[in-house]
């Protein structure tokens, strides 16, 4: 297998869904190849930074409520804001929040 089929498989050999031979020959190319190595540690941290915080509430005014808002506004055509918009007011605060000089 080469390396682009093997990331294709990183995922399923860190929830343990890949069959006993299939598993191995991902374990030893991951073993020898930096590459392999390399992006399966990154999915291991990616995957481990979403569990720690997948409780976080996402309060309005907080980057992660801005996060939510930005990506909601992204996907969904129901959204009030543009992600432009949510943006903006995230950095410098809504409109009515800015103080003039």
């Amino acid at each position: 297998m080469n390396c682009d089929q093997i990331e294709e498989l990183l995922s399923d050999l860190l929830d343990d869904e890949l069959p006993d031979g299939a598993r191995a020959g991902v374990e030893a190319h991951v073993a020898a190849c930096e590459r392999c190595t390399a992006a399966y540690r990154a999915l291991v941290r990616t995957v481990r930074f979403v569990r720690s915080n997948a409780n976080v509430t996402l309060e309005p005014g907080t980057p992660g409520g801005q996060y939510y808002a930005f990506t909601r506004a992204m996907m969904d055509e129901a959204s009030t804001e543009t992600p432009e918009e949510i943006l903006i007011n995230g950095a410098w605060g809504s409109p009515s929040q800015r103080s003039s000089p």
